[in-house]
């Protein structure tokens, strides 16, 4: 089918991603680039120090600079099917069914919401990008809990899962809890033909204010295998990361994360809380695989030359993630469901109560090796080496 491109507010330009770099940088055949990740051992840097003697990083045989587009309409084609996956037979009730309205940025969508005995509800909902709330008891306050509540955090990937914590049905290993998030995660993913893979990130250990404890599991959604950023700006001035953030002024394009699903439990048995981010991506164009690239022993000695000003770093996990950066919205006119009050055209979702964030907004998706320095929620401090072309992007949440 022919493909559309729909601007708003300015003409966007759509530049299909081609791999290269500077003349600069020292590129390296993309084969030697996996050898290299999947057993890496750092070596002494002037500005880098490891809290850890080796990492293993995946990096895909076919790794490409390639164009994404947000999932759109997955209300439409999976909303009663997952709603009736969530809520048991028992409980489903028509009555308790209903449709938000076109003031919601994810509008349309139908919703379960049935209070339970005591306290808390049955709750579900299926959203246009191609995510879902699923809550029960008291899952809705547990997702919403602030990240300054926190008892305890854990990195998934750096921090020993054979660690034991408590919760209502007494002692747990962390290991046990992501696993089970993991489960439910897959299991759900199943139900639908996205080609996304959902992969645990961090582990937070709460108390509610009921005093009741319990587990919530981040995760990072990924392309082919690859985790996509999902840390958000907390300075979008910064002068130390100079990716332009969307805005009025360039058609609401720019350098976004993607946030994922968050699953929380207070016990080893079941989720009280499934779902929310923003949303899933779907291919949209292949781009060029990167048969050469700046390998992870150039990109630690980029960064170690780039940071001297920030002193000497420790470095608590490495990764290789893609960053999107908004480009446009390619959205099929059969798929318009905003009405213009005026004229009563149907109108994309970029026209509605939300401008960026919609349903089929295309990303351009660029491989960036990772280097974490810190990771506390809203304080990270993260140091972002461009595979592509070696440039330096450093994500400083700190307070100022």
């Amino acid at each position: 089918m022919k493909k559309r491109i729909f601007a708003l507010l300015v003409t966007i330009t759509l530049f299909l991603p081609a791999c290269g770099g500077s003349q600069n940088v020292k590129l390296t055949p993309l084969n030697e680039v996996t050898v290299e990740a999947a057993d890496f051992v750092p070596e002494e840097y002037e500005n880098l120090t490891f809290t850890r003697d080796e990492f293993s990083v995946t990096v895909p045989e076919n790794l490409a600079h390639c164009t994404l587009r947000e999932v759109g309409c997955f209300d439409l084609e999976y909303g009663d099917e997952l709603m009736r996956w969530w809520i048991p037979d028992e409980v489903w009730d028509e009555q308790y069914v209903t449709t938000w309205d076109d003031t919601y940025a994810y509008a349309f969508s139908s919703i379960f919401d049935r209070p339970m005995e005591g306290t808390g509800e049955w709750y579900a909902a299926v959203w246009c990008t191609g995510t879902v709330i699923y809550a029960q008891e008291n899952g809705w306050d547990h997702f919403q809990h602030s990240a300054e509540g926190l008892d305890r955090s854990y990195n998934v990937n750096t921090d020993d899962l054979e660690t034991t914590v408590s919760l209502a049905d007494g002692e747990l290993t962390l290991r046990s809890i992501v696993e089970l998030a993991e489960k439910f995660a897959s299991d759900w993913l199943s139900q639908t033909d996205l080609q996304i893979s959902l992969r645990p990130q961090y582990l937070y250990i709460c108390t509610d204010d009921n005093m009741e404890k319990f587990a919530k599991v981040i995760f990072q959604t990924c392309w082919n295998g690859v985790p996509i950023s999902s840390v958000v700006r907390q300075y979008p001035d910064s002068a130390t990361f100079t990716l332009s953030i969307p805005s009025a002024e360039n058609g609401y394009t720019g350098d976004i994360e993607l946030c994922s699903v968050t699953a929380t439990m207070t016990s080893g048995e079941k989720l009280d809380f499934f779902g929310g981010g923003h949303g899933s991506v779907e291919p949209y164009d292949p781009g060029t695989v990167c048969e050469n690239l700046v390998s992870l022993s150039t990109a630690c000695d980029i960064l170690s030359e780039t940071i001297s000003s920030y002193g000497a770093q420790e470095i608590k996990d490495v990764a290789l993630e893609y960053r999107l950066n908004i480009i446009g919205s390619d959205q099929p006119e059969d798929t318009y469901r905003f009405v213009d009050e005026e004229t009563g055209e149907l109108l994309p979702d970029r026209s509605g109560v939300q401008l960026y964030r919609t349903s089929y907004d295309l990303y351009d998706a660029v491989p960036y090796w990772a280097f974490y320095a810190k990771d506390k929620q809203r304080r990270e401090l993260i140091f972002y080496v461009n595979c592509l072309n070696g440039e330096v992007q450093i994500m400083d949440n700190q307070a100022r």
